[in-house]
């Protein structure tokens, strides 16, 4: 599949906030930068969602902090949070994720919850099941399966984790019972390698995307 990889001087950010946002926790301040693959939501998608989010949160009378629009994703893999930015594991991740070869599927998110944490705000989610996230889970499998195969190492667990698919909307205090919502469906078209600098402000920078095979869609 072809992918476009870049390694700027990156620049990205966290959630926008409708109040002062919380200082990071010391660990989190020590190890800013963070690598990661993700499913970005296309313009039309977050558009939506963000629609979706105003509904919800004035339904719940929500308080706290919004993922930007244009942050709103699935994530994938992460490749942890590190003191520095690493251009060699970008470049490694970038190779591995170029071995991945997947059809193109459709996602659908019809479920709304709040996920728990042990401290801070909790993730306010879209979630999905069954054929809704079939697509995301096999793109995810062998996203896992090429990473470790081309650095089997302890950072990589031998089978994929088990993880629930979900689009972080906002972050509150507040605990949501899960719900159905009207379903936000679109056609994912690929997955990207993305950076975020701790703090920083505006879109996650893009250092590599890949191309689902549109010959055999799923």
């Amino acid at each position: 599949m072809p992918h476009q990889l870049s390694l700027p001087g990156v620049e990205a950010a966290e959630p926008r906030s409708s109040r002062p946002h919380p200082q990071p926790a010391p660990e989190r301040r020590a190890r800013p930068h963070h690598l990661f693959f993700a499913v970005l939501a296309d313009p039309a998608t977050a558009w939506c969602a963000d629609r979706m989010r105003r509904d919800l949160v004035a339904r719940h009378q929500l308080t706290g902090s919004e993922v930007r629009t244009e942050r709103l994703h699935l994530t994938l893999v992460s490749l942890d949070w590190h003191a520095e930015f690493s251009p060699a594991l970008a470049l490694w991740a970038a190779r591995a994720a170029s071995g991945v070869d997947m059809p193109a599927f459709n996602m659908r998110l019809d479920r709304f919850l709040s996920f728990h944490r042990r401290r801070g705000n909790r993730p306010q989610v879209l979630c999905g099941e069954g054929e809704g996230v079939a697509g995301f889970l096999a793109l995810y499998q062998a996203l896992h399966e090429a990473l470790q195969a081309a650095w089997p190492l302890p950072h990589f667990a031998r089978s994929a984790p088990v993880i629930t698919p979900h689009m972080t909307l906002f972050y509150s205090p507040r605990d949501v019972a899960e719900h159905p919502v009207e379903p936000l469906c679109w056609t994912v078209h690929g997955f990207q390698l993305l950076y975020n600098r701790l703090g920083s402000g505006g879109a996650y920078q893009v250092l590599g995307r890949w191309r689902l095979d549109h010959h055999r869609f799923h």
